[in-house]
């Protein structure tokens, strides 16, 4: 199967951040271009004043360019993806360079606060390479991102300390996420395929790291991988730890869709699914937002359907939602989205799908981006751009308003029914509800709000979407 231009297209929207009317504009160019102001306006249904916003937006991007100049009509156009995949290579010298100038920030062992600097604070200078292993074990939860420097990662998994290591994440249910500059032996990159292991290769001539780096939920750990000087140092200072996260993230993203482009036989991010960058983003409303990091991330960029519920139903024998006549699905109904599901049936569906439902902040940063926006289409309500305040007196199909559609371009963020999140209350008997729906109020439809439902409640303006990990 080979990957046509529009996957590729959306690939690389995903890496360059391209979201939402943006990406619209970028898109339309790309297929169509080179095209005036005031065709891509009329074609997107914007403002031709935010038009010229967005087209400069993206010209400083690099990715759009003005081509004819006819008397006085300028003509857009976007670069090609061969243009692109040249300023990807150079993004990757410059994350190169970032990496060398933190790492000699953060080898300084100890800076005095400033307002006007990164502060580095530094809780060991000396520590060893097992004490540094066990001491992330303890800090971690679930996850662990470890990075090989480019000179020779190969001699650790010949100690006994790290069979051990591995044993012990094992044992306490963490993954252990790699980056490792790959080798010309092929049984050396083999030997990385360990229980509690994942882990994706770079080219080293692209490789951006000379040590080895581990990062945990509390510290980022430098160190030599060399046997003869196994040292460490340990670093507490959250903006250095979150910066070096976003980094691995970045290449690991990368790599997937490296991956994706060369192989012909697998998709590895889903067409039915939205990649969210992991980063910062402000959930909540102001003026109490809090600056929340997520890890990258899948999400569906509809809720489920009907069709896709009774997919699920005849594979396992599920009990069919209680508004199905007779257990069938109404004609015409299809693509709207299931409703009168708990937050059990859900779940259920999630496992089946080999995914998972999303937490609120997923959710909400999928629905808000970064920008702290109270809508998914922008921070003024219009009634047109989503189902809600009972003006279809019922569902209607999930792609029905595309000018709603999210910072990242999901649809129905806003309105058309409620959804479960995987967020409890401090009983877990309840769980947080998102979103709206079709017979409620564009408060509800705001990003940020929430409301909480017990888990085996059922209504007819209740559903969910999916999400899944990456990393």
């Amino acid at each position: 199967m080979t990957i046509d231009k529009n996957q590729q297209l959306e690939n690389l929207s995903n890496i360059l951040g391209l979201r939402g009317k943006e990406r619209d504009v970028y898109t339309l160019c790309f297929f169509d271009g080179p095209l005036p102001a005031s065709t891509i306006a009329k074609k997107l249904n914007i403002n031709r004043a935010a038009v010229y916003q967005i087209i400069n937006q993206l010209i400083e991007k690099n990715v759009l360019q003005k081509e004819n100049i006819s008397g006085k009509k300028q003509l857009f156009n976007s670069v090609s993806i061969e243009e692109i995949n040249g300023m990807l290579m150079e993004k990757q010298k410059q994350i190169s360079e970032i990496q060398k100038q933190l790492q000699e920030l953060s080898l300084n062992k100890k800076i005095q606060p400033d307002d006007n600097l990164l502060s580095v604070e530094t809780l060991s200078t000396s520590l060893s390479l097992r004490q540094m292993m066990y001491k992330a074990i303890d800090s971690s939860k679930s996850k662990m991102y470890l990075i090989g420097s480019v000179d020779d990662p190969y001699n650790i998994y010949g100690k006994k300390f790290f069979n051990s290591f591995l044993k012990e994440l094992a044992k306490r249910k963490i993954t252990l996420y790699t980056l490792v500059p790959k080798d010309e032996n092929p049984a050396k990159n083999n030997a990385w395929n360990r229980q509690s292991i994942k882990v994706k290769f770079l080219e080293k001539t692209d490789y951006p790291f000379s040590n080895g780096l581990l990062i945990s939920d509390k510290f980022l750990f430098m160190f030599s991988w060399n046997s003869q000087d196994q040292k460490g140092l340990m670093i507490s200072d959250e903006t250095i730890r979150q910066t070096y996260l976003s980094l691995f993230l970045l290449l690991w993203e990368k790599t997937i869709y490296s991956e994706q482009k060369n192989n012909n036989d697998k998709k590895i991010f889903p067409a039915d699914m939205q990649l969210i960058p992991g980063g910062y983003f402000y959930s909540g409303e102001e003026p109490n937002a809090k600056k929340i990091f997520l890890d990258s991330y899948l999400i569906d960029k509809t809720p489920v359907t009907n069709a896709d519920y009774q997919k699920f139903i005849k594979a396992n024998g599920y009990h069919y939602p209680e508004h199905w006549k007779n257990g069938n699905l109404q004609k015409g109904e299809e693509k709207h989205p299931v409703c009168n599901i708990s937050w059990y049936d859900a779940e259920a569906y999630a496992l089946w799908a080999g995914k998972r439902l999303p937490t609120e902040e997923e959710w909400e940063k999928a629905a808000r981006g970064t920008d702290k926006r109270l809508y998914p289409w922008g921070n003024n309500f219009d009634v047109n751009f989503c189902n809600i305040l009972r003006k279809n007196k019922g569902v209607t199909p999930v792609e029905k308003y595309p000018l709603g559609r999210s910072y990242y371009g999901l649809y129905d963020m806003a309105g058309n029914v409620w959804e479960w999140t995987d967020t409890p209350d401090d009983e877990k008997k309840s769980y947080v509800i998102k979103g709206g729906s079709w017979s409620d109020n564009e408060k509800t439809a705001q990003c940020f709000y929430k409301q909480f439902e017990l888990a085996d409640k059922k209504y007819d303006n209740l559903g969910f979407r999916c999400a899944k990990d990456i990393v």
